[in-house]
């Protein structure tokens, strides 16, 4: 699968499931989210935007993300919008020595952070690092089938603190975009 068209297919409304485990403490909590995924194309104005303001070039495309999540033990929902732009890198595609599927890489840059993330697609999973001054996550994201995909995670803090989670995400009636 071409990089752009897994950006792509990430598009649509989703409903997900999440539980997170906190392997020091040995709890787990469980939350639900619906998810509002947006492709924009890479010469879309918020993208262009986004990439002069972190002085960054050859944007593949832009995704924004609305998120509304309750977690077991809270009353009220969280609602968070991300917006995020991959760059396309300098002989980012490499071909599987199997011949099979070729891989990705490159830089995710993220609105409201100068922090940058590092984005890799290889097999059809998506796996983005962030790493920052007080935390380092991990992050894989497939598809099982056009209209269910997983999500897993792990998020070390600087204080030691390690997070694992796992999301099975489903979308909700909106066909995902054929591949080209």
């Amino acid at each position: 699968m071409e990089i752009v068209n897994f950006f792509e297919k990430l598009a649509g409304r989703w409903f997900s499931q999440r539980t997170t485990h906190a392997l020091s403490t040995q709890q787990s909590k469980a939350g639900k989210s619906d998810l509002e995924v947006t492709f924009l194309a890479a010469d879309a104005a918020e993208v262009q935007q986004l990439c002069n303001a972190q002085n960054a070039a050859d944007p593949l495309c832009g995704l924004r993300i609305q998120q509304s999540s309750m977690v077991d033990g809270d009353t009220k929902p969280k609602t968070l919008t991300t917006f995020i732009v991959p760059l396309s890198a300098e002989g980012d595609r490499t071909q599987d020595p199997s011949g099979d599927a070729p891989s990705y890489s490159g830089t995710l840059l993220s609105e409201g952070t100068p922090e940058t993330s590092l984005y890799t697609l290889e097999d059809n999973v998506l796996t983005i690092i962030r790493e920052g001054k007080d935390a380092r996550s991990e992050e894989r994201m497939w598809f099982i089938t056009d209209n269910l995909r997983m999500r897993t995670g792990m998020t070390e803090l600087a204080s030691g603190l390690r997070v694992a989670s796992f999301c099975s995400e489903i979308r909700l009636g909106v066909k995902p975009p054929k591949e080209s």
